[in-house]
């Protein structure tokens, strides 16, 4: 049985707090991608990815919401909506296009159908169809990507996006939450892996719930739940998680809790309904002293940690998925 510790992805996740940590020190393009959002004539902006990135995309409309006078709208909306001139845009809309490969199709198509111009990007790949095609493009350092889920590119492109908003509503507090979030994130990645390795027997399905900024990294959570661990795992805001997520559950199934906001009464809660159930709990502590909006982030040591111990339970190879060829056809196409 393959062990955490020799896999690509626990490998990739290692120099994530290092990637992160260059990626907001060099602030390659933050500023320029910053004043092309807030540029006089910017009424909204339209924020869109996939997968790990479309979890992104919310964690930054979510964290757009406690900005006390915004200076712009923002919206996050799935890269299948956007795409093939679907989308109805509005005058004074930008798109702020995130795809670490810099080649995902929907937004590819949505460059290309109409989408108002000029276009940001936060991308690592400067040279892709998309980064190419912005104007202004903020650049996410990823040295590994050993595995197919992604820990580099995601992390750091939480950290741009946040350095971002920080920037256009000049809220130096989660400017500086965001510059110091690689060394948090080494002592979780730590903490992960000093952890205990009991993966339990495999379980039916489950649910991830997270609170606020914590509800995509409960998306991310069971992402990885679904794409290492090839477990049946669905994500939830916390009270959609309590009420709606809590009938689809059978005793011995997995529930994880992602801790953002603290204290949090309604995790708690929801803890307690899915115990009653039959479920195993698993909580996800994150960083609880650190700014909230920052909890995407620092959830992903922890979940990475429990899909990686999951996948010898179905038998799987947590590098090497079934899934890699149809997702690559289905998010690229031919020719991407």
């Amino acid at each position: 049985m393959t062990s955490r510790a020799d896999t690509g992805l626990w490998a990739d996740l290692l120099l994530t707090p290092e990637t992160v940590t260059r990626t907001v020190t060099h602030a390659e393009g933050f500023d320029d991608v910053a004043a092309l959002l807030t540029a006089p004539g910017v009424q909204r902006v339209v924020v869109t990815g996939n997968g790990a990135q479309w979890h992104v995309a919310l964690a930054l409309s979510l964290a757009w919401l406690d900005v006390p006078h915004p200076p712009v709208d923002l919206i996050a909306v799935p890269g299948g909506l956007v795409a093939r001139g679907a989308f109805a845009w509005r005058e004074g809309d930008r798109l702020l296009a995130l795809s670490s490969s810099g080649e995902f199709r929907d937004v590819i198509e949505a460059i290309a159908s109409g989408a108002p111009r000029p276009i940001a990007a936060i991308t690592a790949n400067a040279g892709s169809t998309i980064g190419a095609a912005a104007e202004a493009r903020a650049m996410v350092v990823v040295d590994t990507l050993r595995a197919r889920t992604h820990t580099q590119g995601y992390a750091g492109s939480l950290a741009t996006g946040l350095a971002i908003i920080a920037r256009m509503s000049e809220d130096d507090v989660l400017g500086r939450a965001v510059l110091g979030a690689g060394q948090t994130l080494a002592a979780l990645v730590d903490a992960a892996g000093a952890s205990a390795r009991d993966a339990g027997p495999r379980p039916h399905a489950g649910v991830c719930v997270g609170t606020g900024p914590a509800w995509p990294a409960a998306l991310h959570t069971a992402l990885c739940l679904r794409e290492v661990s090839i477990l049946p795992v669905d994500g939830y805001e916390t009270r959609e998680g309590a009420t709606t997520g809590r009938f689809a559950t059978i005793p011995g199934d997995l529930a994880v809790t992602v801790a953002g906001v603290q204290p949090d009464p309604l995790l708690m809660e929801a803890a307690t309904i899915f115990t009653e159930g039959g479920a195993r709990v698993v909580a996800l502590q994150g960083a609880p002293d650190a700014d909230p909006r920052l909890a995407p982030i620092f959830a992903l040591p922890a979940a990475t940690a429990l899909a990686s111990d999951r996948a010898p339970l179905a038998a799987r190879d947590a590098d090497a998925p079934a899934w890699a060829g149809a997702y690559d056809r289905t998010s690229r196409g031919t020719g991407h």
